[in-house]
């Protein structure tokens, strides 16, 4: 469990441990910073893009094979930005950069279904998640620790740390042991259409789920996206204090996951999984309107935000146990179709409410207010079910 909570791991890295140097990378490389930030979004759209291949593919060849070519294709794209001065190259390689992460982190839940039982499975996504959220919490400070290195050192380590990964993976045992050992890409559709098209209790579940999370996590990627000009731009945030202040929604997160961890076996994983929306859904609610009637001081700003990301510590592991249940064979698949669902709609939103960039924090928050009252109405059409009844 370590290595796969480290494996996944991969992808908090790659984004957020050179936030803090955006500002920097934007002045050295003579461009803006809204200009450096689609390098995230970037990152994200190709990270869909990644794991939406790498899953189906990984049902077909197994997890190892699949995995060990997304680090090496991550490696050598973060070699390559790391040596670039012009922005557009940089944008391309964190593209192919992202595809390679997606290949590399998709298989890891897939990983944990292929051993252990639906409801086991749920147990283990919260622990998962624990370990894997110190991630996103100790990377800027790391990369504001190397800032003083330029910003180029961040991608170096980025490729140690994924060729460390990498030897790990190779001397890993395949737990896809009943994959068909030959690829057909004309499979890859069958397997995504057996995803979608099943039914639970007469409904489309998984296809439900996939859309309401992909809406409703897009909130994490959207902060992501802009958490740079939140607090070292907005609030006048210095460098290194930025990762105290982007740690806080962490935090939150980390909360809220090992709460999801100590409830599981008392509380229905679908109860929790409507706690944590309802929640979430007021939290955004407040935040609109300390961006409506005032000017946003932090004080307010910054606990309301953390709540609002910090739900996904619930949600998250909640919608993994409930959505991934029903599948085993086929667990590459819809993992893909989950994370695509996320990493594209979170990709795409953030660099849309980028397009409506005013000097405020409305477009953002409004981005966000939008995405989750979307994604609720969605997740109020799907049935009450547990993982127990697939065991």
């Amino acid at each position: 469990m370590p290595f796969i909570a480290a494996l996944i791991a991969l992808g908090p890295f790659a984004i957020d441990t050179y936030l803090p140097a955006l500002p920097s990378m934007a002045q050295d490389l003579g461009t803006n910073i809204v200009r450096t930030n689609q390098t995230l979004s970037a990152y994200l759209i190709g990270f869909a893009i990644g794991q939406l291949i790498g899953g189906p593919v990984s049902d077909q060849l197994g997890r190892r094979v699949v995995g060990l070519t997304g680090l090496v294709l991550f490696i050598i794209c973060s070699l390559g930005i790391a040596y670039s001065q012009n922005i557009n190259v940089i944008l391309a390689l964190r593209g192919i950069q992202a595809i390679g992460g997606g290949f590399a982190t998709v298989i890891c839940l897939a990983m944990v279904r292929d051993a252990y039982s639906a409801m086991d499975a749920a147990r283990q996504f919260p622990k998962i998640m624990m370990v894997m959220l110190t991630a996103p919490l100790i990377a800027p400070a790391i990369g504001a620790a190397m800032l003083p290195l330029g910003w180029a050192s961040i991608f170096l380590f980025l490729a140690i740390y994924a060729a460390v990964l990498g030897l790990f993976l190779a001397f890993t045992a395949e737990t896809a042991t009943q994959h068909a050992r030959t690829f057909d890409a004309r499979e890859i559709l069958t397997q995504y259409a057996n995803v979608v098209t099943l039914r639970i209790k007469g409904k489309l579940v998984p296809l439900r789920y996939i859309f309401a999370q992909g809406l409703i996590a897009s909130v994490l990627m959207i902060f992501i996206t802009h958490s740079s000009y939140i607090y070292m731009d907005y609030f006048a945030v210095p460098a290194n204090q930025f990762a105290f202040y982007f740690g806080a929604n962490v935090i939150a997160m980390m909360v809220a996951n090992f709460l999801t961890s100590r409830l599981m076996n008392r509380i229905p994983i679908y109860s929790l999984y409507v706690w944590g929306r309802s929640v979430q859904l007021l939290g955004i609610l407040m935040l609109s309107g300390v961006v409506i009637f005032t000017d946003a001081p932090l004080a307010f700003f910054l606990p309301l935000l953390a709540i609002v990301i910090g739900c996904n510590g619930l949600i998250g592991p909640a919608v993994q146990g409930l959505y991934l249940a029903p599948f085993r064979a086929l667990s590459g698949s819809a993992t893909s179709l989950l994370n695509t669902s996320i990493f594209a709609i979170g990709g795409l939103l953030g660099a849309a409410s980028g397009l409506f960039f005013d000097g405020t924090l409305r477009p953002i928050v409004f981005t966000m207010l939008a995405a989750l009252v979307l994604g609720n109405l969605v997740a109020l059409t799907i049935p009450r079910t547990s993982p127990e009844q697939y065991d």
